[in-house]
């Protein structure tokens, strides 16, 4: 029986599904976000296509860069690692919050310029560079049927940052190299998170809020996305062990659909959600290694960070200008062609200019490593198979029908 290290070994250490997996994960995001924010707070995600979506898309985004990026984390130095995810991740992020600051927030707010300006809620905004999430600017949206929310998918951001500090201890530690140990290690990281869950436990916070900016990374809606993280982690660590075999890939996707129909409905929520983490990670990265084609007009770049980054903004800037744009579908519909456009321009205008710029600096591989070379995914971002590139972040909707 083939392994998934024997697949990726044929395939030359590059997963040919992987690009359409990123692309299909981040327009599933904007169609599950065009229901959001046509309908409003009456909308929830109860119907099971949409269920299915909410269960899953974000959870795979978290295994998908856990598992790509091990194999740029295992040849780069510590320093390199961090230059390499920031080069990738903030310039759209900053792009996206200035943009949206500077030029959507005046065009669309129903204050006048200079209150808005000199808001509070204007200044700290840009606080979500650095994963300190205000999703609110001065008077902008407050219309909507899903009012006030500038940019629902930046709840992802802290979590995307806690993933790479996570990796970035691991490198320090040298874990990678010892994978016995830090499965050890991340089955107790996981039952920590797990019983934090179930206490709705926030360390160094709580009612109290002690350390605020620590509760950003730790709110009870994300902590479980580190434990994707390691599982994508573990399953890189461990390729050639873990079978590639079509009846395990059905096997899982059966018993997610089980679950996510509530088929587990008489037994603990808790276990069902831990028995989601390696059938979520192995559905994720069986897709990623299957022969699947990229996706016509997609394949020109990585786009999938772009339009999970400037989706909802321009999402609830559609709703604004067009307020009979009731129907989601057709709300979808625009919406894609427009954001597909804008990630286009974010791609060829910022991120890969940013990223020709670790050849420069020699932000790369040591020689000598025995690894084939991997393209580092980010949540929703990494690009073409042939660099190495970050998660995003990567990215997300509302748990429920309120945001964050």
């Amino acid at each position: 029986m083939r392994t998934i290290g024997e697949v990726l070994d044929r395939n030359k250490g590059i997963g040919p599904g992987f690009d359409f997996l990123r692309i299909s994960l981040a327009v599933s995001v904007l169609f599950a976000h065009s229901f959001l924010i046509a309908e409003g707070e009456q909308f929830q995600y109860s119907t099971p296509p949409l269920a299915l979506m909410h269960a899953s898309i974000i959870p795979m985004f978290f295994t998908l860069s856990g598992f790509l990026i091990t194999g740029s984390a295992l040849r780069l130095r510590l320093k390199d690692f961090i230059l390499n995810r920031g080069m990738r991740i903030v310039p759209a992020l900053a792009m996206d919050i200035f943009f949206a600051a500077i030029v959507i927030g005046p065009i669309f707010t129903t204050l006048n310029l200079r209150d808005y300006f000199s808001s509070y809620e204007f200044i700290s905004y840009f606080a979500n560079i650095v994963g300190l999430i205000h999703y609110v600017l001065p008077g902008v949206f407050e219309n909507n049927p899903f009012p006030y929310t500038v940019n629902g998918s930046l709840w992802t951001v802290p979590f995307e940052i806690g993933c790479y500090v996570l990796m970035a201890l691991i490198i320090f530690t040298r874990l990678l190299k010892r994978p016995r140990v830090l499965l050890c290690a991340a089955l107790v990281f996981a039952a920590l998170i797990f019983v934090s869950l179930a206490y709705e436990w926030v360390p160094f916070g709580g009612e109290g809020r002690i350390f605020t900016a620590t509760n950003h990374f730790l709110k009870s809606d994300g902590r479980a996305l580190y434990v994707y993280f390691l599982a994508g982690i573990l399953l890189y660590l461990f390729r050639n062990k873990i079978p590639f075999h079509p009846a395990i890939f059905g096997a899982a996707i059966l018993l997610f659909f089980l679950a996510a129909f509530d088929a587990f409905a008489a037994l603990p929520q808790m276990p069902v959600k831990l028995l989601l983490i390696p059938i979520v990670a192995y559905a994720t990265v069986y897709i990623g290694l299957s022969p699947i084609p990229r996706i016509p007009i997609y394949d020109r770049g990585d786009y999938s960070y772009g339009i999970y980054l400037y989706g909802y903004p321009f999402q609830q800037a559609l709703v604004t200008l067009f307020p009979g744009l009731k129907s989601p579908w057709l709300h979808f519909g625009i919406s894609l062609v427009l954001v597909t456009g804008v990630a286009m321009l974010s791609w060829h205008f910022i991120e890969k200019p940013t990223l020709a710029l670790r050849k420069k600096y020699s932000f790369t591989a040591r020689k000598g490593d025995a690894h084939e070379e991997l393209p580092a995914a980010t949540i929703p971002s990494p690009s073409s198979q042939k660099e190495e590139v970050p998660v995003r972040a990567s990215p997300a909707f509302p748990t429920t029908g309120n945001v964050g």
